[in-house]
């Protein structure tokens, strides 16, 4: 059964990598979670942080899916001691382990063990091929949400959402929704203030809702077609105490509001 740490000691994160892991999905978390830590030393506060460890398959570089090596610091056959939170990245690798008995007997075995168990991307297949999302709220990636959906109907698939807490099972959507999602989880263990002073420091949002679409509507807009509203939008961004009702942004683009509208 899940257990809380002993006074004084670190909360152990153990991040769970693999051949052709999204290289952001490991570094984004692990940056996140180290910084945090740094704060905390630097400022001389009583409470240790995180002692970060990168969980491989087997022992040796892993080759992530940009081509980036990772040095992991155990195997999962090889992990001992008290984990707090394990984090299952994604990765284009990700569909090799699927029918792996061995990792996924390992997942079922942490999963008891762990006070949060989480994933980032597209791991979100694993815990799930393992059984540890029956009945429960997650998401994953867009490009691969209905196919989470189909492959296990027992998960409920929150398709559009950046994370999502469903008791102590945590999940992200793809690649730099995992910082959002460590940002959460230092928030929880740490509160408000580290969690804005580690975004801050890592020049990100403090960190988006768990309910904040993946595609966002700035996005959507700067995909525009018409050059000159690409650049609207651009200026817009960068003046936000300007007019930007709809007749002023028509007028500085030299458009009438009706027709700003429809492109």
């Amino acid at each position: 059964m899940k257990r809380s740490k002993r006074p004084g000691e670190a909360l152990r994160v153990a991040l769970f990598a693999y051949p052709e892991v999204q290289a952001l999905d490991l570094s984004g978390p692990l940056e996140m979670f180290a910084r945090a830590t740094r704060l905390l030393r630097d400022e001389g506060r009583t409470h240790p942080g995180y002692s970060l460890a990168v969980v491989g398959t087997r022992a040796g570089p892993i080759r992530s899916s940009s081509g980036f090596r990772f040095l992991p610091d155990t195997t999962f056959g090889a992990l001992r001691g008290r984990i707090d939170t394990l984090l299952v990245l994604g990765g284009l690798g990700v569909n090799a382990l699927l029918d792996d008995q061995a990792v996924l007997g390992w997942l079922r075995r942490m999963a008891g063990r762990v006070r949060r168990l989480g994933s980032v991307c597209t791991g979100t297949f694993l815990l799930a091929e393992a059984g540890l999302l029956d009945g429960r709220a997650v998401t994953t990636h867009w490009s691969r949400a209905a196919e989470l959906a189909r492959r296990y109907p027992r998960v409920r698939v929150e398709q559009d959402r950046i994370w999502v807490r469903d008791g102590n099972v945590y999940s992200s959507a793809g690649v730099s929704a995992g910082m959002d999602l460590a940002l959460a989880l230092i928030e929880e263990d740490l509160g408000a203030e580290v969690a804005l002073a580690v975004a801050r420091a890592m020049v990100v949002y403090l960190r988006r809702p768990g309910d904040q679409s993946q595609y966002s509507a700035p996005l959507r807009l700067q995909a525009a077609q018409t050059p000159s509203v690409r650049e609207l939008v651009a200026w817009a961004a960068e003046h936000p105490a300007a007019d930007l009702s709809v007749p002023a942004l028509a007028r500085r683009v030299g458009k009438s509001a009706r027709h700003l509208t429809r492109v």
